[in-house]
């Protein structure tokens, strides 16, 4: 057998079945069209949620609306760059989910791999406008709402997801982006604890998803060199964590930013 990117590995991984222990919460993702963001769409309605995907293709919206078939799946055509738009597709939002919503995932984001000393202020501001000022003010207008309307044993959640080059080194703006993301999450996880609101992350490494279309190239062999592990993480992966945050069964979790990267940040 020829392998052409040097060597190859293989996956093993459980999918945990935990009887629907997301019955009845409605849940918000952002760039829920894709990736990450589907798959944990997914699993939450295997749970037991109701969700809300949002992206900005509504060609891909419906694609996934009608594959997926699940009436407790809603969509919503929507671009977190957009701040002004943010309370009028809130309330879009809730309309959908016949309620308010308990948890917000942040997932939306886009990347570009210009470098440091190459990079444009248009580059920089197209990055920074979605992967941090969007979730930013989404965050703190779905928050606010959650502080006026406290329920009294019950939890609200948040969900950043994060990256692995929010750990390291950075010198282009999406990695910045996501130590953004990494240090509003503890923020916020400090700020938020005492309204009854926990504040969560994930910073995952190379995934096998549309962001990242050269993992494609390999087809099935997951093989990469650049972690410990020798191997891309798949979607899924993220996504049983990001039920576990979610779930009561993390509820003692404040603040932190769950490392899923196969040891790349550490190596």
């Amino acid at each position: 057998m020829i392998f052409k990117y040097g060597g190859y590995t293989t996956v093993n991984i459980a999918n945990i079945n935990y009887g629907k222990i997301l019955k009845g919460k409605r849940i918000l993702i952002t760039g829920g069209s894709s990736g990450i963001g589907l798959s944990i769409a997914k699993k939450c309605l295997n749970e037991g949620a109701i969700v809300v995907i949002t992206g900005r293709s509504e060609t891909k919206l419906k694609k996934v609306k009608k594959e997926i078939n699940n009436p407790s799946l809603k969509i919503s055509v929507w671009d977190i760059s957009q701040i002004s738009q943010i309370e009028e597709n809130l309330q879009t939002i809730k309309n959908l989910l016949e309620g308010n919503i308990d948890f917000l995932v942040n997932n939306a984001g886009i990347t570009n791999g210009t470098n440091f000393p190459n990079v444009t202020e248009e580059i920089w501001d197209k990055i920074y406008t979605t992967n941090s000022k969007g979730l930013f003010f989404l965050t703190q207008s779905i928050c606010n709402q959650w502080i006026k309307t406290k329920e009294r044993n019950k939890l609200r959640k948040v969900i950043n997801i994060s990256s692995q080059g929010g750990f390291v080194g950075a010198t282009y703006p999406y990695r910045m982006s996501k130590w953004d993301i990494a240090g509003l999450t503890q923020g916020l996880g400090i700020k938020l604890a005492p309204h009854g609101i926990i504040v969560n992350g994930i910073a995952p490494g190379i995934i096998a998803t549309n962001m990242q279309q050269w993992s494609f190239k390999q087809k099935d062999n997951v093989y990469f060199s650049e972690n410990l592990l020798e191997r891309f993480a798949l979607p899924e992966e993220i996504a049983e964590l990001a039920i576990f945050l979610m779930s009561d069964a993390s509820n003692f979790i404040v603040g932190q930013t769950i490392v899923c990267d196969g040891g790349y940040s550490i190596k």
